[in-house]
């Protein structure tokens, strides 16, 4: 049996059916973490796939010829080496076996390593559109990507997959650049599937497609992704379907570790409904020392010398200090606060906001409440605290802020011009209180406050969100106090930073539709 042929760029499943569509290839990688039974998995692809992976690395014995008769998609066939992350043997004999059987088996593509398979090509009798040649690097982004490239671009196979891990954001220029240097044409025509593992990298993921081929690899679910940074295609269409090729601007949120952040989804809507050939991804900097690449006017970012206009970021913890640092023109929130959550990248210079600002008191708004004349605790000192503070001050409250730290409570309180209170203290009379440190990310985390505190408020807002409920909103609407998520702290300040960015205003129905779904 030879491998079956197919047609890509036009197969989609909604709902259970095969549709036709001119849209993205999405191959969809199964394993085993969350199948136990992978011929019934095999049998109901997730809703978007176009080809199914079959990682039989991870499925060391599985009947191939089975899985293929089980999978209604076309199935790829992987068998990732351990010297390239995977389970597989790097014995090329063994490895020569094995894919072969996957070839008789009808597989519709074969995954054949570089570095180990490239004479497979020949010897199994494969057509080049039956090929995807792969390198993957799980330590790191070597300095011969270019070369490499090229050396493999030179095979006979239908797509070239280069898969360093980004350590820092120069890994993530240089892979970036192996698109500008060999993907050219009409996308149909491209080769290179080139994106990264580790999260400085997850930029490239939502950009390869965009810049390469139309073809995207995706987690099975959220749950299982088959290598660190892999996304579901529901995650990558939310972000980059209303693109047909590269943005015309790029846009960013910007932090230590922002893979969890809905910034990019959120502002997606935003673009769909009005239009806007624009793109935000998620851009962690594990080393501010990196900030300088992008904290940078227009034209001077790193993302710029790879043919990408970078025009603004959404900037989180820890850096919104820098951000502020960085800027030309500073709005007076942000000069009063010290800390910057918004850059806008000028032609020559950088100007800073806090919308931060917006999103607590947008937040109690929305909720029907006005901050005028209320008592507010605001926990936390960061960059958050520091706009959630000034926001709320500059709508009429009477701010007091709480840390961990008196002195740093006392120090920061006296640069904003607003109360403080010791750690172990909470003044009478509060209506509001704040959280603005992350306590309550990880599910059954305590947060800042005690039931007593919080029974005895009008209102929370939580700016921490995450997946699930955290304790504090839990906590709040069991006592019946009203609650603004970190959610709905995100819209409102994402409206005021989209504005920012576009200069229009923002469509608000479709970017709440989207966040809360």
């Amino acid at each position: 049996m030879t491998c079956r042929p197919i047609t890509l760029g036009i197969r989609v499943r909604e709902n259970g059916i095969n549709c036709y569509s001119a849209a993205m290839d999405w191959i969809v990688s199964l394993i085993p973490e969350i199948a136990p039974d992978p011929l019934a998995s095999l049998a109901h692809p997730p809703a978007g796939a176009t080809i199914v992976e079959l990682r039989a690395d991870r499925f060391p014995g599985i009947d191939i010829g089975a899985a293929i008769s089980a999978c209604p998609l076309p199935v790829l066939v992987t068998l990732r080496s351990v010297a390239e992350g995977g389970e597989g043997p790097d014995d090329p004999v063994r490895r020569a076996e094995l894919l072969g059987g996957a070839r008789d088996a009808g597989a519709a593509l074969l995954d054949l390593e570089h570095q180990r398979d490239a004479s497979l090509i020949g010897r199994l009798g494969l057509a080049p559109e039956q090929v995807i040649l792969s390198w993957h690097n799980t330590e790191g982004t070597p300095g011969r990507l270019d070369e490499l490239a090229g050396k493999m671009l030179g095979s006979p196979a239908r797509w070239v997959k280069i898969v360093p891990t980004c350590r820092r954001l120069a890994d993530l220029e240089a892979l970036l650049s192996l698109h500008q240097s060999h993907n050219h044409g009409p996308q149909a025509r491209r080769r290179l599937l080139a994106f990264s593992m580790g999260a400085p990298g997850l930029a490239s993921r939502y950009l390869a497609p965009l810049l390469g081929p139309p073809v995207g690899y995706a987690a099975w679910s959220e749950d299982a992704p088959a290598a660190p940074g892999q996304l579901t295609s529901q995650r990558m269409e939310a972000v980059i379907s209303h693109l047909e090729g590269p943005p015309q601007r790029l846009y960013g949120v910007v932090g230590a570790d922002v893979s969890s952040s809905l910034s990019p989804v959120l502002h997606a809507a935003g673009y769909r409904r009005l239009g806007l050939p624009y793109l935000m991804v998620p851009v962690s900097v594990p080393d501010p020392e990196d900030l300088g690449g992008i904290f940078a006017p227009r034209g001077a970012t790193l993302f710029d010398r790879v043919g990408l206009e970078a025009r603004g970021w959404a900037v989180t913890s820890p850096y919104k200090a820098e951000a502020a640092a960085a800027a030309d023109q500073l709005a007076p929130r942000v000069r009063r606060a010290g800390a910057a959550n918004t850059l806008v990248l000028g032609p020559e210079r950088l100007v800073a906001e806090n919308t931060d600002a917006d999103g607590v008191v947008g937040s109690l708004v929305t909720l029907g409440i006005d901050p005028q004349s209320r008592a507010a605790v605001v926990q936390g000192c960061g960059g958050a605290g520091r706009g959630a503070a000034v926001g709320l001050h500059l709508a009429g409250a009477e701010v007091v802020l709480r840390s961990r730290s008196k002195e740093r409570a006392q120090r920061v309180a006296e640069e904003l011009g607003v109360g403080w209170c010791p750690p172990d203290a909470f003044p009478e009379g509060t209506d509001l209180l704040v959280n603005a440190t992350p306590l309550g990310r990880e599910a059954d985390e305590l947060g800042p406050f005690t039931e007593d505190e919080i029974a005895g408020a009008k209102a929370v807002v939580d700016m921490v969100y995450a997946s699930h409920q955290t304790e504090l909103a839990a906590s709040a609407r069991a006592h019946g106090v009203a609650v603004a998520d970190g959610r709905e702290v995100l819209l409102h300040q994402g409206y005021a930073q989209f504005a920012a960015f576009t200069n229009q205003l923002p469509p608000k129905e479709a970017m709440r539709e989207v966040l809360m779904r």
